[in-house]
């Protein structure tokens, strides 16, 4: 038929319109001109039809979704395609703490050595309600001190989770294909253990390990892969007798992991310990470092960013994004890496890979993960004449001080509930954009953020303050100096540089105070200097400059030479510029630009103490330089003999001129969620 309506229209997905469809063809057809297909029994199969139709349309499209790695949407399939790239989704992660730890024995105590048997328990103090268990994941032996007899071991390395085992029989007419299910969803990777025992009468055992790279794996490797299944759980197989060693019928497989509970063991300080490692003997516990690192297993998203990269690495590391690659696939405990050649240092140095690190739920990297990522992760894959160095990162801490405002008529909700809101959104926001090298923060995101947060905010006014944190050595003289990568803004009465807590210095007399930095107030407003941008050409006289901005009287004079502008001098600095722009005419050239530099770029702190009439008291308004234009903030000769902080760490803090912050290198912005003072809201009502 030529109506358009006896031709079967296919394209349409949505019931309604396949239904319709369906209907139209059938008015077409002579056989069906004179039915009512709304009132008959017809319309129940059309409805059938459409169903189907539709059922099957949305069906293929979930299922053609679901075959590639960047549409997936269920977890097994994103694991799948993982899979066929080489990569493992990384594992629940335990929280992990070091120890000191000293065994005084009883007297006579005849034992020269004693063992810290792996899988010992710690029971950490409370946290929620919850005590964590956590064990050391290898053992440790320690010879005791022939000089004070005690035993003393350093850096001991404990994880939380609760130690499992579990056996199995290998039978290779059930498990052809040798593969054994762990139970546990929420196991740490990491501290899996593998032993094969020969058979039940027989009971040698061997240790199994990780296969890394096929390339280093024959027929006798004793080694064992694993993969997380379609069920969420992790499983291990083993070598076929080509790659890598084949079970014999009868062995018994022996798997020992922690189940972890990911973060939530995190910031715990506190531990004793549980076992009993030498009978009678007392033990101190220093804790070294506290329990960090933990995290929830790999998410979806994460994996379909990280698989690829992995892939494209090829188990080498010869670009930086190959090292950034082999450092989240083998290290886990880092939540951000940055990696740069040497030729991009500043100032280049050849034939070296620099990288930075920021660990899980920390800042703190010790000495000996720093080694072993050098010498166990990085150097058999790089390349044997580049040489890797670790640079500690350089935070910079944000505080946020946001005033937001709400119109009441348009909820249901208390300001304590709005302001709830609030905090949720700016550290779901630091979440997703923060802790990240090379990013990027702008202000004017984080405000759309707060005012998406609820529907009765109408604006807000953010005040932000950059924190860098120092720790100071107080047995020695030392200069400090702190790079915050951004221009700062000269202080006022009211907001200026400051520091915290308190640390103790001798005055003039020798006598101790309880002392403080702040910044020097200047009003100096002229203009300092000008600098010439491009020197312009063909110029056969000195050309007029003028100065102009918000001030006046400022004026300069400009020196040709070779037909150029190669400097600019100011003959008068004028009065009252907070800013200033340099124009350049005549002379007979052209294309000459320059850039005005205004007075007050250099500030000075001042060491200050409040005496008993809390009135302010200097020791010395020379303690140190800002330069407001780069950023530095130099803390020069600073000799305290104590410091109110149990770290020794002292915070300086100083306000950004600038609304975009960007990090690269080692530079990385973060917002510290347990400083309960980092973020802070005030509520209030516009009606």
């Amino acid at each position: 038929m030529a109506n358009e309506d006896a031709k079967l229209k296919v394209a349409e997905l949505d019931f309604d319109t396949i239904k319709d469809n369906l209907k139209n063809y059938l008015k077409s057809q002579s056989e069906f001109s004179d039915y009512n297909f709304e009132g008959s029994g017809l319309s129940v199969l059309l409805d059938i039809l459409a169903y189907n139709t539709h059922y099957m349309g949305y069906y293929l499209n979930m299922v053609s979704n679901e075959m590639f790695i960047d549409t997936a949407l269920s977890r097994k399939s994103v694991v799948s395609h993982a899979k066929l790239l080489g990569y493992t989704p990384r594992s629940t992660i335990s929280s992990r703490a070091a120890l000191d730890i000293t065994f005084t024995p009883v007297v006579n105590d005849a034992n020269s050595t004693i063992i810290i048997p792996r899988f010992t328990r710690f029971l950490s103090e409370s946290k929620d309600g919850v005590n964590y268990v956590f064990v050391n994941p290898s053992t440790r032996t320690i010879t005791k001190n022939s000089i004070t007899g005690l035993f003393v071991t350093q850096n001991l390395e404990i994880k939380e989770g609760q130690p499992l085992a579990i056996t199995f029989t290998y039978n290779s007419q059930t498990n052809p294909k040798q593969s054994f299910e762990l139970p546990e969803s929420n196991i740490d990777t990491s501290t899996i253990e593998v032993r094969v025992q020969a058979s039940a009468e027989n009971g040698t055992q061997n240790t199994f390990i990780l296969a890394q790279d096929a390339t280093d794996v024959d027929a006798d490797s004793l080694v064992y892969y694993i993969e997380e299944n379609k069920n969420g759980k992790y499983q291990i197989y083993f070598g076929d007798g080509i790659i890598g060693k084949k079970l014999v019928e009868g062995n018994i497989i022996i798997v020992t992991y922690l189940a972890s509970s990911g973060s939530a063991a995190n910031g715990l300080t506190t531990f004793r310990l549980v076992d009993d490692i030498l009978p009678g003997s007392t033990r101190t516990i220093t804790t070294t470092s506290a329990a960090t690192s933990g995290t929830a297993a790999e998410d979806i998203e994460s994996i379909r960013f990280t698989a690829p990269k992995a892939f494209i690495a090829q188990n080498r590391a010869v670009t930086k994004n190959d090292y950034i690659a082999l450092l989240n696939r083998d290290y886990p405990y880092f939540e951000a890496v940055n990696v740069w050649g040497g030729e991009d240092n500043d100032p280049p140095v050849y034939g070296k890979v620099y990288f930075t690190a920021k660990p899980l739920g920390g800042y703190e990297i010790t000495s000996t993960e720093i080694e072993f990522v050098k010498n166990t992760i990085i150097k058999p894959f790089s390349i044997l004449t580049v040489t890797p160095e670790y640079v500690p990162a350089d935070y910079n801490y944000i505080n946020i001080n946001a005033n937001v405002y709400f119109d009441p008529t348009k909820t249901t909700k208390t300001p304590d509930e709005i302001n709830a809101t609030v905090i949720a959104a700016i550290r779901g926001f630091a979440n997703q954009n923060l802790n990240a090298f090379n990013s990027t923060f702008r202000v004017s995101q984080l405000s759309r953020a707060i005012d998406d947060s609820d529907f009765s905010v109408v604006s807000n006014d953010l005040e932000l303050i950059l924190e860098k944190r120092i720790t100071i050595d107080v047995t020695r003289t030392a200069t400090y100096t702190l790079d915050f990568g951004t221009t700062l803004q000269q202080g006022t009465t009211s907001k200026r540089l400051t520091s915290s807590p308190a640390f103790t210095y001798l005055d003039s007399a020798g006598e101790r105070r309880e002392c403080f930095i702040d910044e020097v107030l200047q009003s100096y407003t002229g203009v300092e200097s000008i600098d010439v941008v491009v020197p312009g050409r063909e110029y056969t006289s000195t050309p007029s400059v003028t100065i102009d901005g918000d001030g006046s009287g400022a004026k300069a004079r400009a020196l040709i030479v070779n037909g150029v502008v190669k400097r600019i001098e100011v003959t008068d600095p004028g009065t009252g510029y907070t800013s200033a722009t340099v124009s350049i005419a005549g002379g007979g050239g052209a294309g000459a630009t320059a850039r005005a530099n205004l007075q007050g770029r250099q500030g000075k702190l001042r060491i200050f103490y409040f005496d008993n009439n809390q009135i302010k008291k200097t020791i010395t308004e020379d303690a140190g330089d800002i330069d407001y234009q780069n950023g530095i903030v130099t803390l020069r000769n600073f000799s305290p003999v104590a410091i109110s902080d149990p770290f020794g760490t002292l915070v300086i803090k100083a306000i950004p001129l600038s609304k975009i912050f960007m990090s690269e290198k080692n530079r990385i912005i973060t917002l510290d969620l347990s400083d309960p003072t980092a973020v802070r809201s005030t509520i209030t009502s516009i009606v």
